[in-house]
């Protein structure tokens, strides 16, 4: 039996997330879940018995920060934590980020079934096939106060910014590396996910200090490492499906789904749907678990 991790960033929409983690509770399925520290009011008591198939396990918390390096750090927490408690006798075949505002838009078989069809293709995505130096900005230059976002400090920030530029910063100089960019949300293999893991300490060195870093960390990792040549969709270009992922840009930050959706929605090739609001439209939510 093929088994999947899947690894849940979360802060917010808890109703939301206990609907995803119980349409994800099957028997070949575990789920890893990471709360934002900044959530004070989580109750885990709630959690407990949410799942009959599926290991439950909450990580480690770190305090997250839109744009910092911490949203790498969440990442790795749960790839960390979903390796660590996978049994010999039974390895995820893959892991899959998501968001806790994502839900499945197939049934565990049908998300089974194409993964399998698939094996060993990475499914993530690329914002251009070409480079851009915007890519590699994000992590040549340091980028401070990240956690500290008033105006102050921003100007500070980019003061710093324009100084290094001045005076030729250049973190990569001394590493030949392609840096590529795209969405955070991924579903990658056993073997590129511990090759990931094995990476920490670079990680750590390239991408701290940086901007925006989880949208250019793992295809970076990526097009640098010997999986390169394994990409479910080789010649991505922004489309959402490399990464299996139905994400809607041109009406939202992203789109919300709604239930005028529902036949896209059902009609698409994707497992996965970015994003749901239960304030926004919650008749969507219950058409999908249905």
């Amino acid at each position: 039996m093929s088994k999947h991790a899947y690894m849940i960033i979360a802060h917010n929409q808890f109703e939301l997330l206990k609907i995803l983690i119980k349409m994800l509770d099957d028997a070949r399925n575990d789920i890893f879940i990471h709360i934002d520290a900044k959530v004070n009011d989580f109750d885990f008591t709630e959690f407990q018995n949410l799942t009959h198939h599926s290991k439950l396990v909450f990580t480690d918390r770190i305090s997250i920060t839109w744009g910092d390096f911490s949203q790498v750090k969440a990442e790795m927490i749960l790839l960390k934590s979903a390796i660590e408690n996978e049994s010999a006798q039974a390895p995820y075949s893959y892991f899959h980020l998501l968001s806790g505002v994502d839900l499945p838009i197939k049934t565990n078989d049908e998300i089974h079934n194409f993964f399998s069809v698939n094996n060993g293709k990475e499914f993530i995505h690329f914002s251009k096939n070409e480079l851009s130096p915007e890519f590699e900005n994000r992590i040549k230059y340091y980028h401070f106060f990240r956690k500290k976002r008033n105006l102050f400090f921003k100007i500070l920030a980019q003061i710093i910014l324009k100084f290094q530029k001045l005076i030729g910063i250049n973190r990569l100089k001394d590493n030949a590396l392609i840096v590529q960019k795209g969405a955070n949300w991924f579903s990658i293999t056993n073997a590129f996910a511990k090759y990931v893991i094995s990476k920490c300490d670079e990680i750590d060195k390239i991408f701290n200090y940086s901007y925006c870093c989880d949208e250019v960390f793992l295809q970076t990792i990526f097009v640098n490492s010997p999986f390169k040549d394994n990409l479910f969709m080789p010649n991505c270009d922004n489309n959402h499906f490399a990464c299996a992922r139905l994400i809607d840009w041109k009406r939202g930050n992203p789109y919300v789904w709604q239930k005028d959706d529902y036949d896209l929605i059902k009609s698409s090739p994707c497992m996965f749907a970015r994003k749901f609001d239960m304030s926004v439209d919650t008749e969507i939510i219950d058409m999908l678990t249905k």
